[in-house]
């Protein structure tokens, strides 16, 4: 605002309006107002009139300010290192600018903690006035610390108090200045095997030292790790690399200590080692001067399965007879053996018939291949089928996996074996299996260390070796028999290509006949039990004739189980799976609430626990000891209608003799007791 004043005379005394449009008497037609107040034209000068008056001018002024301020940011050239005892955080110091050509400009800066372009900027907090400093010169410093490894950001807002700021991102990065240390084992003994050569060498790997996992500053476990020798590791340039994992050590090492590094090596390439030492020595006498030999090799299957436990024997010179076991890695070793000399190794393997890989569905895959419907694909599968050794798989192998499978014999062949071997070095094929092959591994005329015994090994009967374990069923028609009824039970396979188990029978039931249409054969050995034996490669209908002694229905009284034969399905296309009993056209009756005897009982191996629920629930299964110590508690869903627990004695931690069971379902309580035996 501006005022510009014209006074009447010296003392400040207004006269009348000046013949000015802006200080006139309010009539701009009247053009005889003068300077000194009358109505004639004074000629006098304005400026030497002492009857001036005064006027008074007012202007409103606007400054539009419309340029932003600046902000420029001084990204750093590489990520901080980190620091402290796990190089996880950093000290960081950044610098920006921030000016406006007319004022000053008022700064804001906040973090984002984890920065992700793809996600944009998300503010983790503002920084405080202590962590951004203003340096006089239109710069800015930022320090901050505790700032972990990974990508972050700065966004800084400067405003100009006229409505304009700008706005730009800092992006920065902290990075582990070094991986975590490995937590490692110290010292380390060695030992050299034959090489094949005539010397000695052992294979460590850098994993083999490593104590305990460390992880990286996400949280990662580090598993990468390289080994070096410690001459290696102070070579100039040297830098460590993914994919060392492991070192060989000679006879030139034997008897020496020898120092190596193993290094922990991060996703972003940063290593750190421990240090280890080696003390080597050799598996026998003589191993690294020449004046002995050695025969090693390792037994495994087809598959390339470890084959622990199997005795070999190495017979030769000086009526030499020695024995040793396979270890973990399927691998065995005999040392110190004199040059000069003829050696043979043989492997055995008395293990018992394993009836959990021997099943009917080995026995489909046998019968599809005797009628041409399928093929065994190795030569090594045609050596598993010739259960009886006869050099031909035919029926007779059938029948004698089968018997054996329903616990009616106890051996495949007349060796007993169930088991062989083929030296590894023979190409066993579908043509030649059934001729004579290699199953020792003969040397004449040892002259060092021989590493190349190895075999592979065969399970008479296995020759799925592997399957799926989907649930299938046996079909069952469902009754309520009154006491003293006679019925016939009948179980039918529909689908499926094969099949075996035990059929139980509780007590309410006792056998009258059974009989049976398909390709399979029934064990009654223990029918007086009430429990038959079945195994069937094809489909398959079985009758059982039962009476019931009491009311029963049969749901309730009639079970599939392991007590004889494990219980297996074959689905049409050859897949092994778990087998049930699939009862249909069950009565209606009303829902009860009701807890079952176990069945079988006592218990030696497993059992299952019926109960009956009115609605569905939660439901807890509390098994304690006759002191009234808890031995097993399982919290279950129940189903409204009947369930089935399976029990297997190992869940009792070791508790035997007479215990009680107890189920509870909302307000329904009911116990019954059983009997454990080992």
């Amino acid at each position: 605002i501006a005022w510009l004043s014209k006074f009447a005379d010296l003392n400040y005394n207004p006269g009348f309006p000046q013949f000015d449009i802006l200080l006139d008497n309010g009539d701009d037609n009247d053009g005889d107002d003068d300077d000194n107040g009358d109505d004639n034209i004074d000629d006098d000068e304005y400026a030497q009139d002492f009857s001036r008056g005064f006027f008074r001018y007012v202007q409103f002024i606007k400054i539009y300010d419309e340029v932003e301020p600046v902000v420029n940011v001084m990204e750093p050239a590489e990520c901080f290192a980190g620091i402290g005892p796990d190089n996880c955080v950093a000290e960081v110091t950044l610098t920006f600018e921030a000016f406006d050509e007319c004022s000053d400009v008022s700064v804001s800066v906040e973090l984002d903690a984890d920065y992700s372009l793809a996600d944009g900027f998300e503010r983790t907090r503002f920084l405080t006035t202590s962590e951004v400093v203003a340096n006089g010169d239109d710069t800015y410093t930022v320090r901050l610390s505790g700032i972990p490894v990974g990508n972050h950001a700065l966004r800084i807002r400067a405003g100009d108090g006229c409505g304009n700021f700008d706005v730009d991102i800092l992006e920065f990065c902290v990075t582990p200045e070094k991986a975590p240390t490995p937590i490692c084992i110290q010292t380390l003994t060695v030992t050299l095997m034959p090489d094949g050569n005539g010397g000695g060498m052992a294979a460590i790997w850098a994993t083999d030292f490593i104590a305990s996992d460390v992880t990286d500053c996400f949280g990662n476990v580090i598993d990468k790790y390289s080994i070096y020798t410690e001459e290696e590791a102070t070579e100039a340039g040297f830098a460590p690399a993914v994919g060392r994992i492991g070192i060989d050590l000679t006879c030139e090492d034997f008897g020496e200590d020898v120092n190596v590094r193993v290094y922990a090596i991060d996703n972003a390439g940063n290593a750190d080692y421990c240090s280890v030492v080696l003390e080597v020595q050799a598996f026998q006498d003589g191993l690294c001067d020449g004046s002995s030999g050695s025969l090693s090799g390792a037994i495994t299957t087809q598959d390339d399965d470890l084959m622990g436990g199997v005795e070999v024997t190495v017979t030769g010179a000086n009526n030499m007879d020695e024995m040793v076991v396979t270890d973990a890695n399927g691998q065995y070793s005999f040392g110190n053996l004199p040059l000069d000399a003829d050696y043979t190794v043989q492997p055995e393997y008395n293990a018992a018939f394993d009836f959990a890989a021997v099943t009917v569905t080995d026995l489909v895959a046998i019968t599809g291949h005797i009628l041409g419907s399928a093929v065994l694909e190795t030569g090594y599968d045609n050596v598993a089928a010739d259960a009886n050794m006869d050099g031909s798989v035919d029926i007779r192998d059938l029948v004698s996996i089968r018997r054996v499978i329903l616990g009616l014999d106890n051996d495949l062949n007349a060796a007993g074996a169930t088991w062989r071997f083929v030296s590894a070095d023979y190409n066993l094929t579908t043509s030649n299996w059934s001729a004579a092959f290699p199953e020792v591994y003969n040397v004449n005329n040892l002259q060092g260390n021989l590493r190349d015994g190895d075999f592979i090994a065969m399970q008479l009967g296995d020759v799925v070796r592997a399957g799926g374990r989907a649930a299938l069923d046996l079909n069952v028609q469902d009754a309520e028999l009154a006491a003293g009824q006679t019925h016939t039970v009948e179980l039918t396979s529909g689908e499926l290509a094969g099949f075996q188990g035990t059929l139980e029978l509780a007590a309410g039931l006792e056998l009258v006949n059974v009989a049976y249409e398909g390709e399979g054969a029934l064990n009654l050995n223990r029918a007086s039990e009430g429990l038959i034996a079945m195994a069937f490669n094809g489909a398959a209908v079985i009758n059982v004739e039962v009476r019931a002694t009491e009311a029963v229905r049969l749901s309730d009284a009639v079970a599939l189980t392991d007590a004889i034969t494990l219980r297996e399905g074959v689905a049409a296309n050859g897949t092994a799976g778990s087998l049930n009993l699939n009862f249909a056209g069950q009565a209606e009756a009303e829902l009860v609430n009701a807890l079952e005897q176990n069945m079988p009982n006592p218990v030696a191996e497993t059992t299952r626990i019926a109960y009956t629920l009115a609605t569905a629930g939660q439901v807890t299964l509390n098994i304690q000891d006759i002191q009234g110590r808890t031995v097993l508690v399982r919290e279950l869903e129940g189903a409204a209608g009947r369930n089935v627990i399976e029990l297997n004695v190992s869940e009792l931690g070791g508790a035997t003799g007479v215990l009680s069971y107890t189920v509870t379902a909302g307000d329904f309580t009911a116990t019954k007791k059983m009997v454990v035996v080992r």
